[in-house]
């Protein structure tokens, strides 16, 4: 569209009002603002031009929709309209970088664990948050950098230290933090998130992680979910000694599977359809199959042992074996030593170097090594010299030795037997084997949260050098997953509670059943908000971009004021 030329008295403002008011009304709606002004320190001097909490609470719009370095904030905020980030015509100009870095420091120096406990306990109310069920899951955020001058590992009331540890991004060469995130099993709500030291170990989060729930709750009377990490004996106590209730994964280690799979092999067992659900990977696919059966035998704590059998699994077993055993006679059928073309000099050089490939492979316990002796005759001068008739000759004897492989196809039937297994433990005893399952199958939607950390919200790398910031901007992304779990949740209650069966919020105006956050949001940015307005900025006439459909369906729905929209 063309604008026509405006006469000099006249100027036209155009300013982007996108997802801001959508963000903000979330943001108020777990009373941010009031929180970080009450909950972040005085400082000495006088008060601020720009309040800490209105730059974070800026920062945390741009982390939501445009996810700029911070000295880009400034600008990106400057095309906005203000009042919809929180801010006044004339605190747009105050805005920048090194302010946007003081506010982290505010937060830095707050008591970011009792903000925290509000925080969550404020979206709990206005959101009715179930709080009967939660999982826990970590992941690492990597850097890159030096980062010297980091308090002692020893000091105390220190931020968390970027160091080395088991980097989950397979980046050993690269220091990182621990991020840790519990989500409820109402909507996957982030109602714990928590910095550890680089180099914390995940089993040792589970008690902090615990306690903060119980205050939350004000009861141990929920179920905590979490991966093998949690399947120690101190954790498992540390929970069960309170009168909580704990599901986790037996790890393979533990002596109590090695019972299991022993009873598996010698005996029949009456297993239990529990579960079955459509092929994820092709609809044309046979469905996948959860049978489930308790142990005869708890733990050697008294825990219950819950275990499964999946048809997926026990084909995804099957496959991996098969290609461990085809690996290994590839390679020792390529094997070529060094001092002999395709043979060996001694016995033992043969059966350590056949051994150590089926050990590499991990199929020691289905193949076995066998070495072969061949002797081969010739026949060579009995003394040097030019040979003449009278020569005479001695028979020597060379012994070769080649590599057999020979299978155990007992051992190989015994295995299969074992195949699509999987124990889960727990204390609680009200469990079925159904609902044990389909309780721990909503693990992976804390996974999910991680992942949209470092994919859509791109946490990694941070580039900030300040360890004080860093560990505040990443409080800041707690607060991000927070707002954007709750807006999906929110979006898909409405729907449910409405009939409605999905939103065009995909191009094309292609409908959507679950609308994520992404598409939610998106689905508002690039509306923007026009006024003409004379030569003492007297605001003439306001007009706004047209909305779709289903724009304006997910204003309805998210309760979000249409005037912003100029929507009357």
């Amino acid at each position: 569209m063309t604008i026509p030329s405006l006469p000099d008295c006249l100027r036209h403002e155009s300013l982007e009002v996108g997802a801001t008011p959508l963000v903000r009304l979330f943001l108020q709606r777990l009373d941010l603002p009031a929180l970080f002004d009450r909950h972040l320190p005085v400082l000495p001097g006088r008060p601020a031009a720009l309040p800490s909490s209105t730059c974070l609470c800026v920062l945390l719009a741009n982390l939501l929709l445009a996810r700029q370095p911070l000295y880009a904030i400034p600008r990106w905020a400057a095309r906005r309209v203000p009042e919809h980030l929180g801010l006044l015509p004339d605190q747009v100009a105050l805005l920048n970088d090194d302010r946007i870095g003081r506010a982290l420091d505010h937060l830095a120096r707050a008591d970011r664990a009792s903000l925290l406990i509000t925080l969550v306990r404020q979206a709990v109310r206005e959101f009715d948050i179930d709080l009967a069920e939660f999982h826990q899951d970590t992941t690492t955020v990597t850097f890159s950098g030096e980062y010297a001058g980091q308090a002692p590992a020893d000091a105390t009331d220190r931020p968390p230290r970027i160091t080395f540890g088991y980097n989950k991004d397979h980046r050993p060469d690269l220091k990182q933090l621990l991020f840790g995130i519990t989500i409820s099993a109402d909507g996957a709500v982030p109602l714990h998130g928590k910095i550890y030291d680089g180099n914390t170990s995940d089993d040792s989060v589970h008690q902090d992680t615990w306690t903060f729930l119980e205050q939350l709750v004000g009861s141990s009377d929920f179920l905590y979910v979490a991966d093998s990490k949690l399947c120690s004996r101190e954790n498992m106590a540390f929970i069960a000694s309170r009168h909580g209730r704990f599901l986790t994964v037996m790890p393979r280690t533990r002596v109590e599977a090695g019972w299991f799979r022993t009873e598996v092999q010698q005996r029949s067992l009456t297993w239990l359809e529990v579960h079955r659900e459509a092929n994820p990977r092709r609809r044309s696919n046979p469905d996948v199959v959860y049978h489930g059966v308790e142990a005869s035998r708890g733990s050697s704590e008294g825990y219950r042992v819950l275990w499964y059998r999946s048809s997926q699994k026990e084909e995804q077993d099957r496959q991996s074996r098969q290609g461990r055993l085809d690996r290994a006679r590839t390679r020792l059928e390529d094997l070529r030593p060094s001092r002999r073309r395709g043979v060996f000099a001694t016995a033992e050089e043969a059966r350590t170097v056949g051994q150590r490939i089926l050990d590499e492979e991990q199929v020691q316990d289905w193949l076995r090594i066998e070495v072969d002796e061949e002797v081969q005759e010739r026949f060579t001068q009995a003394r040097a010299g030019r040979p003449g008739p009278n020569t005479t000759y001695r028979r020597v004897e060379d012994k070769q030795y080649r590599i057999r492989l020979e299978e155990d196809g007992q051992a190989l039937k015994r295995e299969a037997l074992c195949d699509g297994l999987f124990p889960l433990m727990t204390n609680d005893k009200s469990l079925s084997l159904a609902e044990a399952l389909g309780k721990y199958k909503y693990q992976p939607f804390v996974e999910k949260r991680h992942e949209q950390l470092k994919t859509v919200f791109g946490v990694a790398p941070v580039w900030l050098k300040n360890v004080e910031r860093v560990s505040s901007l990443l409080w800041l992304y707690y607060v991000v997953e927070l707002v954007q779990a709750l807006v999906e949740r929110e979006t898909r209650q409405q729907m449910e509670q409405e009939e409605i069966p999905s939103l065009a919020l995909y191009p094309e105006q292609r409908a959507s059943s679950a609308p994520t956050a992404e598409l939610v949001l998106g689905v508002l940015e690039g509306h923007r908000r026009h006024r003409l307005l004379d030569e003492q900025d007297v605001e003439l006439r306001r007009f706004h971009d047209d909305l779709s459909v289903a724009a304006q369906e997910t204003l309805r729905l998210l309760g979000v004021n249409g005037a912003a929209y100029g929507l009357e």
